[in-house]
C-alpha cells in the first residue's frame, strides 16, 4: 500500500491518468482476503462534491468529501481507475485483497488500485472525514459495488 500525505496526494492526484487495467471478470464476494471485513455496511454521510470537471486531456477529475460514521465500512468494492483516500479527521482501516490491513490517520492517504477488491472501516469511536479522488473516463462509475447479497 502506497502511504503519502495530503500535499503528495494533491500533487500526484493532479498528474493521474485513467488507465484501466480492466479484468476479464470479478465474480461477488462476501470476503477480502478470505475473511468478511468488520462493520456494518453504509455509505458515507455528509457527501460535498469538491471538483467535477473535464480536464482538457478529456479526463474527468472527481473529489468529493465524505464522514464515515463510526461502525460503519464501504460494501467489498472495486475501482476500475484507481483512486486516492485522504483522511482529514479519525482513523480509517484499509482492507485491499493481497495486502495487509493498513490503518491511516489524520495528514495520512492511501493509493487504490484498480481492479482490486477492497473495503474501508471506521473502527474507532469518533467520525472519519475523508476525501476521496478519482481521474476517470467521462460518465464511468469511480465506484463498482462487488460485495453478494446486498441491494
Amino acid at each position: 500500500m502506497i502511504r503519502t500525505t495530503l500535499t503528495a496526494a494533491a500533487i500526484a492526484i493532479s498528474g493521474l491518468s485513467a488507465v484501466s487495467a480492466k479484468p476479464a471478470e470479478i465474480s461477488p464476494t462476501n470476503l477480502i482476503n478470505g475473511e468478511t471485513p468488520p462493520g456494518k455496511v453504509a455509505g458515507l454521510v455528509n457527501i460535498t462534491k469538491l471538483i467535477d470537471v473535464v480536464r482538457p486531456d478529456g479526463l474527468q477529475l472527481l473529489v468529493g468529501r465524505g464522514t464515515r460514521l463510526p461502525g460503519t465500512r464501504v460494501a467489498i468494492h472495486i475501482h476500475e481507475f484507481g483512486g486516492f483516500t485522504c483522511i482529514i479527521s479519525g482513523e480509517i482501516t484499509d482492507f485491499v485483497e493481497g495486502k495487509e490491513d493498513v490503518k491511516y490517520g489524520p495528514g495520512e492517504c492511501y493509493y487504490m488500485p484498480p481492479n482490486t477488491p477492497m473495503s474501508a472501516a471506521n473502527l474507532g469511536d469518533e467520525p472519519v472525514v475523508l476525501i476521496d479522488s478519482f481521474v476517470v473516463t467521462p460518465g464511468q462509475p469511480v465506484i463498482t459495488k462487488i460485495e453478494s447479497g446486498l441491494n
